[in-house]
């Protein structure tokens, strides 16, 4: 018997996670059948294993899914995958809020078996991203402490394998929508927007607050699983206290946008720390390259002209945001000064507050395009700078140096 642990998460250059040992047993000739047990899946673990799930099926293998649905996890989508795939599968709920909760993933075959057992569910955070941890077993057939471990696993699951506990029924189409009817299953976009909400009522941030914690913990790079993660990105929404001016952050994760501009910000300028600097033209690699003004519509060698857009900001219009050209600086800017028809100033969230940067600094800004004159701003991390360079269609730095901030438009 030979037993090795499978720890992930910390070191993103690292290949050692349970999502790619599960992709290599689901390549190897040595396994004919492939069971697991396992608490929540999604369509982004799907999509990272169904190709090799597809093929080890194709190549004679069968497999079994016992899957939970507890807390909303396991997404209506995900179930559907399955079904579309043929995947037998079954569903195991609770109505009593006792949760299935394992991760085992076991391989059968003629000579040798091996099982994966830990923390990761069948979701692509789970399997390549999250810090987790499991031990990989693998074990000749012939090898008797081995078979009396693989059978104490399928004992102690026996009542469902033999669908004999009420709890656990075969996934179909009709008790997909019995469980989707009931909100036991959500879609992924329903329960993103529950999640959202959840968050700005109880995951709020007062800035300052917010501040000290980023400063005291760093963040953990996230290792990107081979399939279904690169249009995925972390924002920050800020959030306006009505009453007391404050300014809350809420951090959410949101999927990029076909067309849509990004900018690298440093300081800013102006006295709100709201204005941003656009490009008249960029470099990349010695080659002349777009301009970001010219994506508001402007043409950039047209110094003489102007243009006043609309920014849709959480959820918020805000008027009359300027973008011109300086003279002085021999550079375009966008002047993000806009307010609202009830009053609200865009600058309540730009202006740096008791030494604190304002919240457009050293960020990067999405504007994607609503109409000529409107346009919806979001703010990412700078950490998502790779991430935006690799989805964009085209992208530069803006003036002659080869460290000038970086622009860039989302392919589709």
């Amino acid at each position: 018997m030979n037993i090795k642990f499978v720890g992930q998460g910390l070191d993103p250059e690292s290949d050692i996670t349970a999502g790619n040992y599960i992709i290599k047993s689901l390549d190897s000739n040595n396994y004919k059948s492939f069971s697991a047990f396992v608490a929540f899946v999604s369509t982004s673990g799907l999509n990272n294993i169904i190709d090799q799930l597809s093929k080890f099926k194709e190549n004679g293998g069968s497999i079994r899914l016992y899957l939970g649905v507890d807390l909303n996890a396991t997404s209506k989508e995900a179930l559907e995958k399955l079904l579309e795939h043929n995947i037998e599968s079954y569903v195991i709920y609770s109505p009593n809020n006792i949760i299935y909760h394992p991760k085992i993933y076991a391989f059968e075959g003629n000579k040798t078996t091996r099982a994966i057992i830990g923390s990761s569910n069948l979701t692509a955070s789970g399997l390549f991203q999250n810090v987790e941890a499991s031990i990989c077993v693998d074990f000749e057939v012939k090898d008797e402490n081995g078979s009396v471990f693989l059978a104490d696993i399928y004992d102690h699951f026996n009542s469902l394998i033999n669908l004999e506990h009420p709890s656990c029924q075969l996934l179909t189409q009709d008790v997909l929508e019995i469980l989707v009817a009931s909100n036991v299953v959500l879609p992924e976009a329903v329960n993103r927007a529950k999640i959202n909400k959840i968050n700005k009522e109880f995951g709020q941030k007062e800035s300052k607050v917010n501040t000290k914690l980023l400063d005291l913990f760093g963040r953990i790079k996230a290792k990107r699983p081979p399939k279904g993660f690169k249009r995925s990105v972390h924002k920050k929404e800020l959030i306006l206290e009505k009453d007391t001016d404050a300014v809350n952050v809420v951090d959410k994760t949101t999927e990029l946008t076909s067309g849509s501009m990004w900018i690298e910000t440093s300081k800013m300028t102006g006295g709100s720390r709201n204005i941003l600097d656009l490009s008249k033209k960029g470099k990349l690699n010695g080659e002349t390259k777009f301009g970001s003004v010219s994506y508001f519509g402007l043409n950039p060698d047209d110094t003489n002209s102007s243009k006043d857009i609309d920014i849709l900001f959480g959820e918020k219009v805000y008027k009359e945001n300027h973008i011109f050209y300086a003279e002085g600086n021999k550079n375009w800017r966008i002047r993000l000064n806009g307010i609202t028809d009830d009053g609200d100033k865009i600058t309540v969230f730009s202006k740096p507050n008791l030494g604190e940067n304002g919240g457009f600094q050293y960020k990067i800004l999405v504007f994607s395009k609503i109409d000529e004159t409107s346009f919806k701003l979001e703010i990412l991390e700078k950490e998502e700078l790779p991430k935006l360079i690799e989805n964009s269609s085209d992208w530069a730095r803006g003036g002659n140096k080869t460290t000038g901030r970086a622009y860039g438009i989302i392919k589709d």
